[in-house]
């Protein structure tokens, strides 16, 4: 029996946070490295990056940017965001930033809109919308028609591309139909599909469903889909991660994490997606208890519950 709705969304943004403080040590390792090392599966430290076991990178920080600014302006408003991103900017607890997302804040504290800050090129088709993307879905659960355009006026901000924009749709419509419980696993991948549109990250997922229909290992298949940090390939290792152990929270996010390269952010996303469908009840205590900030973070994610349905 799946929780709550509350419960779900806790479940999302704890999953989310778990999953990149989980992968943050092997960011940019192999897969066969992080399978020979990491056989207890627990939170290790990160000494090149000064952070310790338990601790999350950009992906979460930037996650709670826009948890704070749902809670306080009831709903996706760009230009809160963009000013919530600059305090976080500002603040100089970066935690492994991405360029397009730094080149941005350049942009805004110059005086850009939010409409003229993002990356723009091919280089913006990265991941840094999806990995942050869950707060909108679960916002806009209940809303299918305003999540699409929500979503691009979350990523834009620092990723002006479409397979930005569609990687970050993609993620947040499966949170938003998990938490919502009305995911059906047979069809999620060919509905996400339909709701993203025509696109190559559309067509990734097609291959991941193609993949778990062949009953591929997790392996084999974020070998073939990809683990970089281009959206494309995020999106699909992350929804395969998912499907391929629906009620798994804890082999989600261990499958991801060991797919490598970026294995944090995949690791996040598929967090997201698995969290949001299963709730917190499904996520190893050890996890929860081992992770930087879990009390404010089950609290911002039961804050954005309660403004969802004050909205209702």
């Amino acid at each position: 029996m799946r929780g709550s709705i509350e419960d779900r969304f806790i479940g999302s943004i704890l999953g989310l946070a778990i999953g990149d403080a989980m992968g943050m040590p092997f960011e940019g390792w192999q897969p066969d490295q992080i399978r020979d090392y990491w056989k207890d599966k627990v939170f290790l430290p990160s000494p090149p990056r000064g952070l310790e076991p338990g601790q999350y990178t950009d992906d979460t920080l930037m996650t709670i940017c826009h948890l704070k600014s749902l809670i306080d302006s009831g709903r996706m408003e760009p230009g809160d965001t963009a000013q919530k991103f600059i305090q976080w900017f500002d603040s100089g607890e970066l935690r492994g930033i991405g360029r397009s997302t730094a080149i941005s804040m350049q942009r805004l504290k110059q005086g850009r809109s939010w409409q003229e800050s993002g990356a723009t090129g091919e280089y913006a088709a990265g991941n840094g919308g999806a990995m942050r993307i869950a707060p909108v879905g679960l916002f806009y659960y209940n809303d299918l028609k305003s999540l699409k355009e929500a979503v691009r006026q979350a990523v834009v901000i620092t990723h002006n591309n479409t397979e930005a924009v569609a990687g970050a749709t993609a993620v947040a419509y499966l949170v938003a139909r998990g938490a919502k419980g009305d995911l059906d696993p047979d069809t999620a991948i060919s509905d996400t599909r339909e709701f993203v549109g025509d696109s190559a990250v559309s067509k990734n997922l097609a291959r991941a469903e193609a993949l778990l229909k062949d009953n591929a290992s997790p392996e084999e298949a974020l070998d073939v889909l990809g683990t970089s940090g281009y959206v494309v390939e995020t999106a699909a290792s992350a929804a395969f991660c998912f499907l391929h152990t629906l009620q798994d929270f804890k082999d989600t996010v261990v499958n991801a994490i060991q797919g490598g390269l970026d294995a944090d952010t995949t690791a996040a996303v598929a967090g997201a997606i698995s969290g949001a469908f299963n709730g917190r009840s499904k996520i190893p205590q050890d996890w929860i208890s081992g992770l930087e900030d879990k009390e404010l973070l089950t609290s911002m994610a039961s804050k954005l519950y309660d403004v969802c349905k004050r909205n209702e």
